[in-house]
């Protein structure tokens, strides 16, 4: 799957994520970080599968 850019929220640059998977003390994880100021914009068990094109998103204002 291909990333869209999205504007960070802590840095506030439009960006594509660096998506990563690592294995935890619960499973297997997929982190969504920043590929600006590398900080994490999402974490979740790739058990879940992927559920991000079912969240609805708002518009900053």
């Amino acid at each position: 799957m291909e990333e869209k850019e999205i504007k960070c929220p802590w840095c506030e640059d439009t960006m594509t994520p660096i998506v990563r998977q690592d294995s935890g003390k619960f499973g297997n994880i997929n982190e969504r970080r920043c590929s600006k100021c590398d900080k994490i914009l999402g974490a979740y068990l790739v058990e879940e599968g992927d559920f991000f094109p079912k969240i609805k998103r708002f518009a900053n204002k």
